[in-house]
């Protein structure tokens, strides 16, 4: 799943004011396993509508051969 979040870091000064909602720190996306909750950094599997990430993925289907 994808969830914007914002980053402001508070970058606004006089000389260069703040952009508001044009902002690209006011929504950053940050992606989540959908089954554990965890945020991704690298690798996300999508199945069946659902982002998941690599131990879900393992635990989702039987593994056939070592």
């Amino acid at each position: 799943m994808v969830k914007y979040e914002n980053e402001c870091c508070g970058c606004a000064v006089p000389a260069y004011p703040c952009m508001g909602d044009a902002c690209p720190n006011r929504h950053v996306p940050h992606y989540y396993c959908d089954k554990c909750g965890e945020e991704l950094y690298e690798e996300i599997y999508e199945v069946d509508g659902e982002d998941l990430c690599e131990d879900c993925l393992k635990e989702t289907f039987k593994k056939v051969i070592d």
